[in-house]
């Protein structure tokens, strides 16, 4: 298994966005790709560096869910004619919004115009995926999962059966505030307790260091449960959005980054989501 990890930080020009993890199944016959990098070119660089291991041609490629920093790279891999696994909703909301994204990200954080081009990446090219299956790559087999509403509404996950190793995506962040915008927060922080069922030895998170135990899984699941709390006080209350971040954050919190970029960018669109849906408790 081959592991891109990295730097757990903010997007900006200098990284281009590249801040999620990458990674890499070699099987006896086949490799599996999970997740793309912000770019066709980070995407380009990171096949080179995997066929400069193994000349196993990349089969399946997974796309964990639509955002930037996971899931820009995909034209890298319709050239090399993988089958690409991506939740149905997921790509409609990546061909829908991807277009009016880049174009911030390139305005305004000085994004490479040349990231990525739309309409490069047709329906054509993707198998939509759902429930769970299991592939064999040659002697290594790896189950895919798609969890539906999490992180986003259509998270795919996958576990390798021979280094016991979860590959979450967004489904789990370590070492930083998960960002929630497109979030169910109540069906992410139940699957959180549910869906990693198989005996695991690691974990590769979206964002941050490999995880080696479920104490780590922590910094999302009490980042969650802050979020959810404190959405349905601030509902409940009539809290204005600049009180919320007045609220106590529980001292296990005290470690993560990235905390108030991450609440402002997703705290109005989830006190809309919960005023709809009355989650009041």
């Amino acid at each position: 298994m081959c592991v891109y990890n990295a730097s757990n930080e903010s997007p900006n020009k200098l990284n281009n966005g590249l801040i999620a993890d990458v990674s890499a199944i070699i099987g006896a016959k086949y490799t599996l790709v999970y997740d793309t990098g912000p770019s066709k070119q980070f995407a380009e660089n990171f096949i080179n560096q995997i066929k400069s291991i193994s000349n196993n041609p990349i089969k399946y490629l997974i796309i964990s869910h639509r955002h930037f920093d996971h899931a820009y790279g995909i034209e890298a891999f319709i050239k090399e004619g993988a089958k690409i696994y991506f939740d149905k909703k997921e790509f409609e909301y990546f061909k829908t919004e991807g277009p009016k994204i880049n174009k911030l990200l390139i305005e305004n954080l000085g994004f490479n115009k040349n990231n990525i081009n739309f309409s490069n990446v047709m329906a054509t090219s993707i198998y939509f995926f759902n429930g769970k299956s299991v592939i064999d790559l040659g002697n290594r087999k790896v189950l895919i999962q798609n969890l539906g509403n999490a992180h986003t509404q259509g998270d795919i996950i996958i576990y390798d059966f021979q280094s016991k190793t979860y590959v979450t995506g967004d489904f789990v962040f370590q070492g930083r505030a998960a960002a929630f915008s497109d979030a169910n927060l109540n069906l992410w922080m139940s699957k959180l307790e549910t869906k990693l069922d198989l005996p695991w030895v690691k974990i590769i998170p979206g964002h941050g260091k490999i995880i080696n135990n479920n104490k780590d899984l922590n910094d999302t699941k009490l980042w969650l449960s802050f979020l959810n709390k404190s959405i349905i006080k601030a509902v409940s209350q009539g809290d204005m959005i600049s009180e919320i971040f007045e609220y106590p954050m529980p001292k296990a919190l005290d470690a993560l980054i990235m905390k108030d970029i991450t609440l402002r960018q997703g705290i109005k669109k989830q006190i809309s989501y919960y005023k709809n849906k009355k989650i009041i408790e």
